[in-house]
């Protein structure tokens, strides 16, 4: 099929992060439209919750190699004053793909157990994923970093113990030896 082009804006911290990843965003977006075009006709849940889990399905591999989770849901619930919205559970989808509400501290199997009305737009997911991922992939160079230090850290350790009890039984060998006699 012939390929037409398209003009996309993204945030370019997005961009920037996704390079950094590895991810071609060209190909991600044309995924995306490609699943968004295949449930547009349809309006019912079960098409809406298909299409998030199709979603889903496509970003876990991803989160297993990394092992995070992503921000995919927010249930809000307005304040006292009735102006403003607080924040009564965030659901993340995990590396092994359970959902987790965070607040309840629950995982779960189903995603209809997620209210429809809380998933986050397609672009924030989006957006979500590829912030967990730089940082994931940031904090495992980080640990990389300071296994490295703290291996160095043990080895020196260890060789002034090893040092350490040579030397204790260098001088005990040292005093076991009989008294020399002088010849004169």
């Amino acid at each position: 099929m012939p390929k037409e082009k398209l003009t996309l804006s993204v945030d370019s911290e997005v961009v920037k992060k996704a390079k950094s990843l590895g991810l071609n965003i060209s190909d991600l977006t044309e995924l995306a439209l490609r699943g968004y075009t295949s449930y547009a006709k349809k309006s019912d849940s079960s098409a809406f919750y298909k299409a998030y889990k199709d979603l889903f399905e496509a970003m876990k591999p991803l989160l297993q190699q990394y092992d995070t989770s992503v921000r995919i849901a927010t249930l809000l619930a307005p304040d006292d004053t009735g102006e403003t919205y607080d924040i009564v559970e965030d659901y993340l989808l995990s590396s092994n793909g359970a959902f987790f509400a965070e607040t309840a501290g629950v995982h779960f199997g189903e995603i209809t157990n997620i209210p429809t009305e809380t998933f986050l737009p397609p672009k924030e997911i989006l957006s979500n994923l590829i912030d967990s991922l730089a940082t994931a992939k940031a904090r495992r160079k980080e640990t990389i970093k300071e296994l490295g230090l703290v291996k160095r850290i043990v080895d020196v350790i260890a060789s002034t113990m090893q040092g350490q009890t040579k030397g204790k039984a260098a001088i005990k060998s040292r005093r076991k030896r009989a008294p020399r006699s002088r010849v004169a």
